[in-house]
């Protein structure tokens, strides 16, 4: 009698799955990693330790697309450099077909103070929205670039622009450099001294 009992049970249960339009299944997968990888750190305006311990500002892989973009920066020239943590540098062709160079955009360890002992320093102030920014050279006999640059809590901050048998003063290159600087730095916002939190 036990035995017949459990029938109608067992055929009922068969019948509700049968029956059943839910189509869940339970699936024994492991759970989803939506692990991100680490943050880089917060980058602010200010003076650094070149030999201290940071992580140097890498433009490259810090700045989202869609600031270069919006900075009227356009399709990559060559790989990114690196230099064993000391430096980090890309350039970018300009999306303005008017504008005759290209930009390079870099974060290093390079002090104010060795720019001026090599003689690489144009002015120090650039005429930028953000009042530390100096402009300066690269130490080539044709003067056919020029970098804006300011210190951040992770080394410097640079944009230089290079105008290839250029017939421009270095006062325009310059000028070119410091409107893309202001550009990129507007565009990555600036708010109580931090001018990127990503």
């Amino acid at each position: 009698m036990p035995a017949r009992r459990l029938l109608p049970a067992i055929f009922g249960a068969g019948l509700l799955a049968a029956c059943s339009t839910t189509t869940d299944t339970l699936i024994d997968a492991p759970p989803s990693s939506t692990t991100q990888p680490p943050a880089a750190p917060v980058l602010e305006l200010g003076d650094f330790d070149p030999a201290g311990e940071f992580q140097v500002f890498n433009p490259c892989t810090e700045i989202p697309a869609e600031v270069l973009e919006a900075a009227g920066l356009g399709e990559a020239v060559g790989e990114p450099s690196y230099d064993r943590g000391l430096s980090a540098s890309c350039s970018f062709l300009p999306l303005d077909d008017s504008v005759r160079g290209y930009f390079s955009l870099t974060g290093d360890r390079v002090p104010k103070d060795r720019i001026k002992e090599r003689s690489l320093l144009l002015s120090d102030s650039a005429g930028s929205a953000y009042s530390d920014t100096y402009l300066h050279h690269m130490g080539a006999d044709f003067p056919d670039e020029c970098s804006a640059a300011i210190h951040t809590n992770r080394g410097r901050f640079v944009v230089q622009y290079t105008e290839i048998s250029t017939k421009q003063e270095r006062t325009a290159l310059c000028e070119i450099a410091t409107e893309k600087f202001d550009t990129i730095l507007n565009l990555m916002g600036e708010s109580n001294g931090d001018f990127y939190r990503p």
